[in-house]
Formats: structure tokens, sequence, C-alpha cells
């Protein structure tokens, strides 16, 4: 099987975080066919391929694994046969690392390639890296991200903060029901939301905060007693992050002073943010000229990314791999999203001399 046959079978069978059972089995026995035996199953649907050929680090290589909850509009031939979807391009990153396993399979260095679950919910890097770091001596780890906001044959990076921190948040607005003809004898937990939301986008923020989600209310003709609200912010660092909570806080405390409806503010998913080690960017500097690809310098983005779990604890190297033409670019989280079986083996390559570079 070559990547771009293992990419397909990848597509046809997506599946979500910690769900990834049958995507393991997959790459396990692939990985196997090629000469791979030192393999460790980790965060239950997570694999662990290691390469030791010398004394010393580690070298690791990281892919994610899961899918979303997006029906596919492809209509590719490889297409998703369930409700899910690879409209994140990980299907993508599998398939390259495993091209580049196959390129490495004679290198004398010693590394690790690692296939994540659950990037999307942002556990699966955290449990991951837990386990790296109990077990193994890493010099740096490397992950990247396809993406079509930039052309085929470039490769985006900066020093510092690439990927912005990701914190998820719900607040849950507590009320008292009633009939909209007796509003005064119940206490409007939609009010209480509209306020809040009011202050929140009313607010100058030296950060991302916004809300994608609100429920709440049963019929029309009755105040709510709950409604939730759900947002994220994205910021530089956590540190900012827990700020701007902090400051949400604060905002809750007086409507519930001044409306009588009770809340509560709880954290969802942690992504921290994603550092590229100045060092580890040279080297993609200088791989991305030997191979004839384009790189260039690019700001912070606001996206989430768990491998900011790694880049916390080692020395680490993330990008974008561009795989965008033409005039339509749909982005990444769209049903359309599909980058071309023809780059993966640029990906492959590049991933395997930057393996060896480093």
């Amino acid at each position: 099987m070559n990547e771009i046959e293992l990419r397909h079978l990848l597509h046809m069978n997506p599946e979500l975080s910690f769900e990834e059972f049958k995507t393991k089995e997959i790459l396990k026995a692939a990985v196997q066919k090629i000469g791979y035996k030192e393999i460790v199953e980790v965060a239950e649907t997570g694999l662990v391929v290691e390469k030791r050929e010398t004394e010393g680090p580690y070298v690791v290589l990281r892919a994610e694994m899961d899918a979303l909850p997006i029906k596919e509009e492809t209509g590719w031939e490889f297409a998703s046969r369930n409700d899910y979807m690879h409209a994140c391009g990980h299907d993508f990153h599998m398939s390259a690392l495993f091209g580049a396993m196959k390129r490495l399979k004679t290198a004398k260095k010693n590394f690790l390639f690692i296939f994540q679950p659950a990037e999307e919910t942002g556990g699966g890097a955290r449990e991951v890296v837990e386990f790296l770091r109990k077990n193994y001596d890493i010099k740096a780890a490397v992950g990247y991200h396809v993406t079509d906001e930039y052309d085929v044959g470039t490769v985006a990076s900066r020093s510092g903060v690439l990927f912005a921190s990701a914190t998820e948040f719900d607040v849950y607005f507590k009320g008292v029901p009633a009939h909209i003809a007796f509003a005064e004898k119940g206490k409007d937990a939609l009010k209480a939301a509209a306020s809040f939301l009011h202050w929140l986008y009313g607010r100058s923020w030296d950060t991302l905060v916004g809300v994608g989600r609100i429920l709440g209310g049963q019929v029309r003709n009755v105040i709510p007693a709950e409604v939730k609200i759900e947002g994220t912010i994205r910021a530089k660092t956590l540190r900012i992050a827990e700020e701007a909570l902090s400051e949400m806080m604060n905002q809750l405390l007086c409507l519930k002073d001044r409306i009588g409806v009770d809340f509560s503010l709880e954290k969802g998913s942690v992504y921290p943010e994603v550092k590229v080690d100045a060092k580890l960017l040279e080297i993609l500097k200088k791989t991305c000229e030997r191979l004839n690809l384009r790189f260039i310098e690019c700001e912070m983005k606001r996206t989430g990314e768990d491998f900011g779990y790694f880049t916390q604890v080692f020395p680490s190297l993330s990008f974008w791999f561009g795989v965008g033409e033409g005039e339509e670019r749909v982005g990444l989280h769209h049903p359309r999203f599909l980058p071309k079986d023809e780059y993966i083996p640029m990906a492959s390559e590049l991933l395997a001399s930057l393996a060896v570079a480093i």
C-alpha cells in the first residue's frame, strides 16, 4: 500500500475523537507491512511507532487521526461512507506521515512516529505528551497542517507563537420560568444572556473573544429558565485567556446582582499556544530551499491546534503546508475541503527531509 491508497482508505472511514478504533487498526496494519514492529498503543486509540538505531534522543513526527461531525459534499470517488468527514485534512496528515516513514526506513537515526487521536477536542495531545515525557528522550517534535489559504508548494511559519491558544467556555444562566404575560413573577435567563452578550461584544478586547452558539427556551410565550452560551477565546498565551475569563466572571457577578439570575462559567477544551523554535525554523527554511518549496513568514494565526501541548514541553516545529489552487478556497472544516492526492508525496518528502536534518 502506498500513501495515496492509504489516504483513500482513511478518508472513506472517518471517526470522531477517541473513537478512532478502525483508523488505528488500518494504520497499524499499514506500518507493520512496511517493516515497523515497535508499536505502542497510547491514549486508547493512538499509536507510537518507534525506530531506534543509535544511542541518543528521538525526533518526533506527529499526525492527527480524528475527523469531524460534518457531512461530506465533495462527490469524490473515495468520499466518506458515514456521516463524518476528514474536513480538516487529518487523512492527508496521516498518509503523508506514512509516506515519510517509508522514506526513513533506512535512515540511521532515532524517530518516533506519532498517530495522535482527538486533536479536535484538545485531549489527545495532552495524553500523548505525558506518555512521551515518561518514556523517551525527545530532541525535537514536528507537526504541521495543510491549508488551502496558501498555494501548492508554499510552506508558511514563524518563530515564536504560530497558532494562538484556544480556550472554550460555556456560560449557563439559571433563572425562574414564568408566562410572558406575568414576567414579573419570573427571572429571565434570556434577558441576562442578552445583557452579557451586549457587554461581551461592546468591550474592546486585546484578544479574540466570540460566541458561536446560544441555546435556551421552550416556547415563545414563556420566560426561559435556562440559557446556555458557547464561546471561545483565542489569545497569544493561556495567561491572557485566563485574564479574559476573569473579566467575564466579574461581569456575570454584576449581572446576577442586577437581574437576579444565577449563572455558572465553565471551561471546555483548552489548547495551549503553538510555539516554534527559532533554530528548527531555520532548518525548515533550508529544507524548503533544497526541495524547491517556497517558504514565507506568516503572521500568528487564531487557529487552535493541540500540538501546543508538544511545544510546551519539547523544542518544536510547526508550519502550514499549502494545498490551495484556483479561485475557490473553501478553508478548513468545510464539507468540500479536499486536498489533492498528488500533494501527499510532497508533504512526505518534506517531513522525511526535516527529520533527517534535525
